[in-house]
């Protein structure tokens, strides 16, 4: 992902506009965009020399969680300024931009060059039986929210949102145990299958370094962005579901757009499915819950339910994709399946809004 390194530029410029001669929020949030794309592809070029030193389990499992750095220090200011539903909007659409988008063009480059890919029942497993749990766990807050019919105590609806984000990441955490350490075995068996071995460009050293440097260069990005995203949606005429839909994701899942295609095209396609696959498992069991708790740490805590067409697009989308892993064997056709999907969710949220 070298040829994004150029856009690195756009960081000091970004500060310069913000800091320095105080241009407007939608100038400052252009320029602020276009510098978190090359730190997310730093961050995956990173996550993916370590990787090479960890194994690919480990590997996958860090190339998912800091390709989703982003999201987590976007959501993260954005829950400290009070908007909830720009931190639900986003958080929904990285888990259709990754399990469809990201899935899907993997599935597609990989299919061009390989005309079945096999997959790994042991992988494929394990992130859908988590992903079903993060589904239930969506589901049980917004029926008997609307099911209450308006007469629920809204403080009842937050400790329940708390309780639930809780129990949500011990979920997380023992899935981490299975996948990592008690059941390690039978994921590096799955993964190692037919993958040639790469030697490591960088030190392990040099790796981690760079991957913290571009972390807190994202963190300071970030606050920029969500200070300016009003201002700029205002001045642009954007609406909350295209900046949280669309453009938060697709500037947070570059690099894990570029790695699972990567692997895909090398005929790692287990690896892509740790990536995209758990990038969504992950958003859906660590992130989400990760914002209520900081959201009650601040003292308000964010209602743990999304909107009617967000649910929607989360649950189709799930489906769709474990639907086409069935057989345990993709091809090209099913990855633009799971593309076409998207663009048609992007739109319906585009048109409709939330």
């Amino acid at each position: 992902m070298k040829y994004l390194y150029w856009l690195l530029v756009f960081i000091p410029i970004t500060l310069v506009a913000r800091f320095g001669i105080h241009l407007s929020d939608g100038i400052v949030f252009c320029l602020c965009c276009a510098g978190i794309i090359p730190l997310a592809a730093v961050l995956g070029d990173s996550t993916e020399q370590i990787s090479l030193y960890t194994g690919p389990k480990i590997g996958g499992f860090l190339n998912a969680t800091m390709g989703n750095v982003p999201e987590i220090l976007i959501c993260g200011f954005a829950v400290k300024a009070g908007m909830y539903s720009l931190v639900l909007t986003s958080l929904a659409g990285s888990m259709l931009g990754n399990i469809l988008l990201v899935m899907g063009m993997s599935i597609f480059v990989g299919g061009l060059k390989y005309k079945i890919m096999p997959v790994s029942k042991n992988i494929v497993k394990n992130n859908f039986d988590l992903l079903g749990f993060a589904l239930f766990s969506i589901i049980v807050p917004f029926f008997f929210k609307f099911g209450s019919r308006g007469g629920e105590d809204p403080n009842a609806v937050k400790e329940f949102s708390l309780a639930l984000a809780i129990v949500m990441l011990v979920l997380y955490i023992l899935g981490l145990i299975f996948s990592l350490i008690t059941h390690r075995d039978i994921f590096l068996e799955d993964a190692d299958d037919g993958e040639e071995e790469e030697e490591p460009e960088w030190s392990l050293k040099k790796g981690v370094v760079i991957m913290a440097a571009a972390a807190v260069a994202v963190a300071v990005m970030s606050e920029i962005l969500v200070s300016t995203v009003e201002g700029a949606a205002e001045q642009f005429g954007l609406g909350e579901a295209f900046i949280g839909i669309i453009l938060i994701p697709i500037l947070g899942n570059v690099a894990e757009h570029a790695s699972a295609c990567l692997m895909a095209i090398k005929g790692k396609i287990n690896i892509s499915i740790e990536i995209a696959v758990g990038s969504s498992m992950q958003i859906a069991l660590f992130v989400t819950p990760l914002m209520v708790i900081w959201s009650a740490m601040l003292g308000n805590t964010m209602e743990y339910v999304y909107t009617s067409m967000e649910l929607l697009g989360i649950v189709i989308s799930v489906i769709l994709t474990a639907t086409v892993f069935m057989d345990h064997k993709v091809n090209w056709l099913e990855g633009a399946e799971l593309m076409v999907a998207y663009i048609v969710l992007a739109g319906a949220f585009l048109v409709f809004g939330t």
